[in-house]
């Protein structure tokens, strides 16, 4: 017994040591994966900080190293790299070149998804931060890869001080701004400006040879506001990416008809690697429900550290409708099992988040600023179904939890995508619903589907309750019952500051 105690104890003392060594190595660890690194021109790891740098610390290592310094975000499970990779010229895809007077104002540069980008100003940089994969190209140029997800990301660019115009040194003393990226989307400004709302659709329609009476007439209206719009309906791989924890391993639904939808999605989600590249021209998202449409919209919010539009509640309900402005009865269909069939939705109107477009809006954006034409491609019966195809992808066979890719046809004037054909929206109704045929309902989907009948004469089975191509318009709106399935693109108000003012015509 005596022999045996010295090795017990020197066991332990062993075992101590290896838990000390352990727990250094987890906490290195640990602090090389969220540390923020910075790099010099050449793309060499010149040290570690934590939190920030303040400025006169940004010019001296500038100085030190003779030229910009880049400083790297850390991003959640990527390893820092020691040195950066270079990105060749003949890999950069496009060049913004940017005048350092308009970084103080609202600006926004747009690029696509995994985009390959330059980004110049016209003085020297004392320093770059972001968290993308970036390398500087030359004393006043950055290059960068921008992200694999639709969204907002920001570059923050450090200027010297001897460079900066007297007036902003001597009232603000300010020498950094940000570089506004909008992915996959389109900053659109409104400044008093004229749209048509509403739809003549007795005109519409007696060019149909039908007869009815108008419901949303149309009308002249005056907008003044900022908007951030999705430039392609959401697809199947960026719904897939973000509401990656709410797919289940396997259906849930007994009903077959959700089965089925939600079988498609487990599919995609084994098909597809988390936080991988979303190419731009995915396929274009066709099985969502409006709930689902809703909360994908609150993940991006907050994916971004906006404030969420949406607040959810369990409610007791009989149907869905509209309560009050901003106050909504939907159906709880999505991907889990609900005691209630309905939700009550709440709008935050105080949230800087995304959301769903309002009826009025996804007319004014569709429109593109045309005051003429029944839609994109004429005005009358002159209009062909090539004329149309320039426009909008109208299949001519039905696909089941199918579509095409987005970005296939011509935008509008606006730079939007698909606004016709490829996919029918969720459209959100902001006060009341217009439509006394639709029962009160929230919302509508607008902009038709891509099965429709290349010819009025064709009643195939599976087309029997799809209308003509000539019937899809600014005017085309189809119920949105609680099981409804479609797609949706989201909207985003820059400084919560949009105005409507009807304006008055000669006629009134």
């Amino acid at each position: 017994m005596t022999n045996a105690e010295p090795s017990d104890s020197g066991s332990l003392f062993c075992i101590f040591n290896c838990m000390k060594i352990f727990l250094l190595f987890l906490t290195v660890c640990f602090a090389i994966a969220s540390a923020q690194f910075y790099y010099d021109k050449h793309g060499e790891s010149r040290g570690a900080y934590k939190d920030s740098l303040v400025y006169s610390k940004l010019v001296e290592l500038a100085k030190r190293f003779r030229g910009p310094i880049l400083l790297k975000k850390p991003v959640e499970g990527v390893k820092p790299r020691k040195n950066l990779e270079k990105i060749p010229e003949n890999k950069i895809q496009r060049t913004f070149d940017v005048s350092r007077d308009a970084l103080d104002k609202e600006n926004w540069l747009e690029v696509e998804k995994n985009e390959i980008v330059k980004i110049c100003v016209d003085e020297p940089v004392v320093a770059w931060e972001t968290s993308l994969k970036a390398i500087i190209s030359s004393d006043s140029c950055l290059a960068f890869q921008a992200p694999t997800l639709i969204g907002v990301e920001a570059l923050r660019v450090h200027f010297y001080k001897e460079y900066m115009p007297y007036y902003i040194n001597f009232y603000n003393d300010v020498y950094s701004y940000n570089v506004n990226l909008a992915i996959g989307m389109k900053y659109i400004n409104f400044k008093n400006e004229g749209i048509l709302l509403g739809y003549n659709e007795f005109k519409g329609r007696k060019l149909l040879g039908l007869d009815t009476k108008e419901r949303d007439p149309e009308r002249l209206v005056s907008v003044t506001g900022s908007y951030l719009v999705d430039k392609y309906p959401v697809t199947n791989c960026e719904f897939t990416q973000l509401m990656w924890d709410s797919i289940p391993v396997q259906s849930i639904h007994e009903v077959k008809y959700a089965q089925n939808i939600q079988n498609k999605w487990i599919s995609r989600k084994r098909d597809f690697t988390r936080n991988k590249n979303c190419p731009v021209h995915d396929s274009a998202a066709n099985t969502v429900f409006l709930y689902q449409a809703m909360k994908y919209a609150n993940v991006r919010s907050s994916r971004e550290g906006l404030k969420p539009y949406y607040l959810f509640s369990a409610v007791n309900a009989d149907g869905e409708e509209i309560l009050s402005k901003g106050n909504y009865i939907i159906a709880s269909w999505d991907f889990s099992k609900h005691e209630q069939s309905y939700i009550k939705v709440t709008v935050d109107s105080s949230s800087d988040g995304y959301r769903l477009p309002y009826y009025d809006e996804w007319m004014m954006l569709a429109r593109g600023g045309d005051k003429k034409k029944r839609s994109p491609w004429d005005n009358d019966l002159s209009a062909t179904f090539d004329d149309a195809s320039k426009y909008a992808i109208f299949a001519t066979a039905k696909k089941e939890f199918d579509s095409e890719p987005v970005g296939q046809r011509q935008p509008n004037e606006y730079g939007l995508y698909d606004i016709f054909g490829l996919v029918e929206e969720h459209v959100l109704f902001e006060e009341y619903n217009p439509f006394s045929y639709y029962l009160g309902h929230p919302s509508c989907l607008k902009g038709g589907s891509n099965r429709v009948r290349k010819n009025p004469e064709d009643r195939k089975d599976e087309f029997e309750s799809e209308p003509t191509w000539r019937m899809i318009s600014y005017g085309y709106a189809a119920p949105n019952w609680g099981p409804a399935l479609a797609g949706f693109r989201l909207i985003r108000n820059i400084g919560n500051n949009a105005k409507w003012t009807e304006v008055k015509t000669d006629e009134e």
